[in-house]
């Protein structure tokens, strides 16, 4: 036995301080990192919330258990640990005390702990065949992409599998070795340690006591090398992951569908921090000089960052719902922690060093500390080995949906770390796809992000049967109504949202339920500038309706926008209101469960259909609301409700959030195409959605699947509340019963038929008698010929392809419509138009003058500041001189849900240049011919591709032509007041 304590207090004397420099180091990289006094006034003020998420989330396994066979396997190998720690207190009693027959005080002859230890090492065991077999089924190698291990370590994987497997024979070894000996303190309790000891009964005492001393070093020496194992690999999260847990963020206080909180870092978006402190619009100007906005740096993450990459268990849960992800696009939530984790740890000898040591340091230490945090990346994109950490693409293909943060067994705030970044890029590098200077100048201008006129946020009331109270002109104040109906920039200018904006105001005016609107006096809540990472013109946007809601007196709000729903509601908090926000499904579901709305239970309303509902991201994930919506769904008469695949928390998003609306999709399959696809796999005639965002993503994705003939004629994408109003007026809920329109397979045969007449070969002769008159429908110039080529090149091209000159132009228009939204004087208000076309010609190089109140970007230069390299867009050929054969759009297009552009348009300019050129919002549409004219524009930017024939041989996702992709361009096009049905558009 003295042999045995001298190889046991060895082992442990050589392997403990090894293991304790390795703490001390991640004590240092952790503590390094920014302050974060908020998380630690969630352990001081919320004492018993952080105690409750102990024991939800790692006592209880909750998150882990979403996933009940990766979920229970990992709670018996969880549960192992836990309770195998009183085998290693019995095995160093045994070691230190020299007595084979020591047991824990009081409890340690008990035949219940006896049996718990046995139980829990034999599950144990099978949580590890478990996990092995779910590998196996996962294997990188046969799945690719598609399987969530895809980038983890696997061998470091396997290791742990193993040594945890050498942990629990080497205990039943040591145990039924006593068994035999007679030794073990337990009884038949101890069932499968007294089974060991039953085989080895023949074995003579000497041997057995043999057995036992080696079982025991064994033991414990397995345990101490697991120790360094752990404390070097992802399994570090042992150790880490309650502690991140603890330290997450307040949940968020949601209404939800019973009142319940989320649990998770989603809602509002973390403030912007510096030093530990929310930075704040009013703080600008007294930041200093070593003053962070956002994170460019791996040492601007808070230590709570920091922990966060420590805790990542490289299960790849978040991966496999990420919709960028599912969608072949370059952003992995998993690989996006794990490059950010590695690179903390290799430069950590350099950041943590003094000043006079970095000098000795390995150089590749100190180039690892200089590489750029977002950037051009070298290999893979999700994956680089060299250039900067993480890629462009990476970070601006994130929709912010929360499903990795929902998934994340360890509360690791993905979300939070994807905007500081962007924060960063957008703030101080002036970085970010070329797209989003024309929502940061409509929101700035006109305080919405299609720049349209302020004035116009009524039109979508004209015309009702009621009048709607506005604050300021028919109510003094929302102390006179119920609610403050919240209308959006969406509800209030996009006609399909404004369906929705009148079907929600009937159906409040039929219930008999007081509401007041804000009217003009409304301006968007900033949410895309936010989650863009435009924190200055979100607080901007944030305080000015503060103030008008104040004034107004708001209290209880109803949205129709889940967006707005969640920046009222979750983000204002911080900055001075308090809101009861709800969005409209929870409030009609109110309403008909009080029987003040009845939908008509026979008629033409009630006819047989087929519903599916698709879940907004800012509703369910971020806001807990799930139930509601089905329930509306579910009491209309005729509906039958089936679920797509991936519903509820894991719902597929549509691709519009984080600002992905008014950005370019080039990459990859298009999300909105891949979530209708499953919507309209399930046979349903009607998608219904609760979100405009939604609606316009989903509606596009739906006529491009009617295009080719995948979807039925007579499906159609509409709200909920539509369908309820509907419902109730007894009337027909669908533009046609199921089985009117034509069939998949006509559509299908018809765009056969185009594309042959389309095809030169199959013109036959035709084409050669065409070809001697005069030459053939496909003569070409060479250039133009090459043009589809580039094009497609670039659809699979980088976000930030872009035309400068394209950027530039809505420059000049938009900053001339009357200064900014933040100037004192009501300069806004001015047309977009009140510069005259003849005065923008005169000067096409000239900088954008600023307005003269001054804007929040005038100060040492504009946000919107673009380098003018392009030439003027007036020389830019117009678009209508295209042959119509190059403006067919590629496969991956989606096709076009924008309006037809006035024939005056100068279409070679951004999304709002068309918008802003309507002298009317409402403005009725073109003809139909002009209509191919608004699709043209991609192919007219291509242009410069020519003068590079060797692009075809770089990769596409680094291409430097102009993205082809279209925008989500919104429909206001249509006088709905002249509508004569419900379903018209």
């Amino acid at each position: 036995m003295t042999v045995t304590l001298v190889v046991g207090l060895l082992l442990n004397a050589i392997i403990l301080p090894l293991a304790a420099k390795r703490v001390f180091f991640l004590y240092r990289l952790i503590s390094h990192g920014q302050p974060a006094p908020d998380r630690m006034e969630n352990i001081t003020k919320r004492t018993a919330a952080a105690v409750g998420g102990q024991l939800r989330e790692v006592l209880g396994q909750r998150r882990l258990l979403k996933w009940t066979i990766p979920g229970i396997a990992h709670s018996f190998v969880m549960y192992a640990f836990l309770i195998l720690g009183t085998v290693y207190v019995e095995a160093y009693g045994v070691l230190l005390s020299r007595n084979p027959e020591w047991a824990i005080p009081v409890v340690g002859r008990w035949d219940v702990l006896g049996f718990a230890q046995d139980l829990i090492g034999v599950l144990c065991l099978v949580g590890l065949v478990l996990f092995y077999l779910i590998r196996m089924r996962n294997q990188p190698a046969k799945l690719g992409r598609k399987s969530r291990f895809s980038g983890s370590h696997l061998g470091g994987a396997y290791l742990v599998l193993f040594m945890i497997f050498n942990v629990i024979w080497t205990m039943f070894l040591f145990r039924g070795a006593a068994a035999a000996a007679g030794n073990l303190p337990y009884g038949d309790g101890a069932f499968a340690s007294q089974a060991v000891g039953r085989l080895l009964d023949g074995i003579n005492h000497d041997t057995l006591e043999v057995v036992e001393h080696v079982g025991l070093l064994l033991h414990i020496g397995i345990m101490l090398v697991f120790l360094i194992d752990v404390l070097h690999s992802k399994h570090l999260h042992i150790f880490v992951a309650p502690l991140n847990v603890m330290f997450k963020r307040p949940d968020a206080a949601s209404i939800g569908d019973g009142g319940n909180k989320t649990s998770v870092a989603l809602g509002a978006v973390k403030p912007m921090m510096n030093d530990g402190k929310p930075v704040t619009l009013d703080d600008v100007d007294d930041l200093d000089e070593d003053a962070t906005l956002g994170i460019g740096n791996i040492n601007d993450f808070s230590w709570k960052g920091v922990l966060d990459f420590a805790s990542c268990t490289e299960c790849g849960r978040c991966q496999s719902q990420c919709p960028a992800w599912n969608t072949e696009k370059p952003l992995s939530p998993k690989m996006l922690i794990m490059n950010l984790r590695d690179h903390a740890f290799a430069a950590a000898p350099y950041n943590l060093a003094s000043e006079d040591k970095r000098g000795s340091l390995d150089p590749a230490i100190v180039a690892e500390a200089e590489r750029p945090l977002v950037g051009e990346t070298e290999g893979l994109a999700w994956h680089p080995d060299g250039g900067a950490v993480i890629d462009t693409d990476v970070l601006w293909s994130c929709t912010n949906c929360g499903a990795c943060v929902n998934q994340c067994p360890v509360d690791i705030e993905h979300v939070d770390h994807i905007t500081d970044m962007r924060r960063y890029q957008v703030l101080v590098e002036s970085n970010f796809p070329s797209e989003l200077n024309g929502l940061f100048r409509g929101l700035e201008n006109n305080g919405n992000p299609w720049n349209m006129s302020p004035r116009g946020r009524m039109d979508w009331a004209k015309d009702l049967p009621f009048d709607v109270k506005v604050v300021g002109e028919t109510i003094e104040s929302l102390d006179e109504v119920d609610w403050l109906f919240w209308v959006g920039c969406a509800g209030a200018y996009e006609d399909r949202a404004k369906k929705t904006t009148r079907a929600v105001a009937e159906l409040l005016d039929l219930a008999d339920v007081s509401f007041g609107v804000l009217g003009n006096g409304e301006t968007c809540t900033g949410d895309s500038a936010r989650r863009a990472g435009n924190e200055f013109v979100f607080q901007g946007l944030a305080q000015q309706n503060i103030e008008t809601l104040k004034d107004a007196k708001a209290k209880q709000v109803v949205s129709t926008c889940p967006h707005c729903m969640n920046t009222l509601k979750n983000e204002y908090r911080d900055l001075g209101i308090e809101l009861d926000v709800i969005h409209h499904t929870q409030l009609l579901n109110r309403l008909v469960r009080e029987g003040k709305l009845t939908p008509v239970a026979s008629g033409e309303g009630a006819h047989q259909r087929k519903i599916t509902y698709h879940d907004p991201c800012f509703l369910g994930r971020h806001n807990q609301v799930y139930t509601p919506p089905r329930e509306l769904l579910q009491i209309m008469p005729g509906a039958e409700v089936t679920e797509m695949e991936r519903s509820g928390e894991r719902s597929f998003c549509c691709g519009a959030g984080g600002a992905r609306m008014w950005m370019e999709e080039t990459i990859g399959e298009r999300i909105n195409v891949n979530r209708t696809n499953e919507a309209v796999a399930t046979g349903a005639d009607q998608i219904a959605v609760g979100c405009p965002f939604c609606r316009v993503m989903l509606a596009d994705g739906l006529t491009e699947a009617q295009d080719n003939g995948s979807a039925r004629a007579e499906v159609e994408v509409l709200d909920v509340a539509q369908m309820l109003l509907a419902s109730v007026k007894g009337e027909v809920a669908t533009k046609l019963k199921p089985g009117e329109g034509a069939k998949p397979g006509a559509a299908k045969a018809k765009k056969a038929a185009e594309e042959e007449l389309d095809d030169p070969a199959a013109v036959g002769a035709a084409a050669k008698a065409s070809s001697g008159s005069g030459g053939s429908l496909f003569d070409e110039a060479p250039a133009e010929a090459e043009k589809p080529v580039a094009k497609k090149e670039s659809s699979g091209g980088s976000l930030f392809d872009e035309a400068p000159a394209e950027a530039e132009k809505p420059a000049a228009k938009k900053e001339s419509s009357g200064g900014s939204l933040f100037d004192a004087a009501p300069a806004a208000e001015a047309k977009p138009e009140a510069k005259s076309e003849a005065e923008s010609e005169a000067k096409p190089d000239a900088p954008a003058k600023p307005a003269a109140s001054g804007s929040l970007f005038d100060e040492g230069g504009s946000l919107f500041d673009v380098a003018d390299s392009a030439p003027p867009a007036e020389e830019k050929k117009p678009a209508e001189t295209k042959p119509a054969a190059e403006t067919k759009p590629t496969p991956a297009a989606k096709p076009a849900p924008a309006a037809p552009a006035p024939a005056e348009a100068d279409l070679s300019g951004s999304l709002f240049d068309v918008v802003e050129a309507a002298p009317e919002p409402t403005a009725a549409p073109e003809p139909a011919a002009e209509e191919p004219a608004a699709e043209e524009e991609p192919a007219a930017e291509e242009e410069p591709a020519e003068e590079e024939p060797a692009a075809e041989d770089k990769p596409a996702a680094k291409s430097p032509a102009p993205s082809s992709g279209e925008k989500n361009e919104p429909r206001t096009d249509t006088n709905i007041s002249e509508a004569s049905s419900l379903f018209d558009l």
